[in-house]
């Protein structure tokens, strides 16, 4: 079994490096479907990251990397919504 820790630590850096992954994606149009799917990963690890911090480490950590993580696998599934919005007719 994971500590619990290591795993709060792994979450966030991994949301990090999957939202930056996820909003990379959307620079080219036919990658933003890869993005979305990406930043619903993002979205599970910064939720367990939050999680941890709320439950276990709160008084540590001000400010958690799952927030960060949070933000950058948001931005493919809002730029998804701008470019449907735009060109809806």
């Amino acid at each position: 079994m994971m500590n619990v820790k290591t795993l709060y630590r792994l979450s966030g850096y991994l949301s990090i490096a999957i939202g930056i992954t996820a909003s990379l994606c959307i620079y080219r149009i036919q990658y933003v479907y890869y993005g979305v799917a990406l930043a619903i990963l993002g979205f599970v690890f910064a939720g367990i990251n939050i999680f941890l911090n709320e439950k276990h480490y709160y008084d540590q950590e001000k400010f958690p990397k799952g927030y960060i993580g949070m933000f950058l696998s948001s931005l493919p599934v809002v730029f998804l919504l701008l470019i449907i919005f735009k060109f809806k007719k």
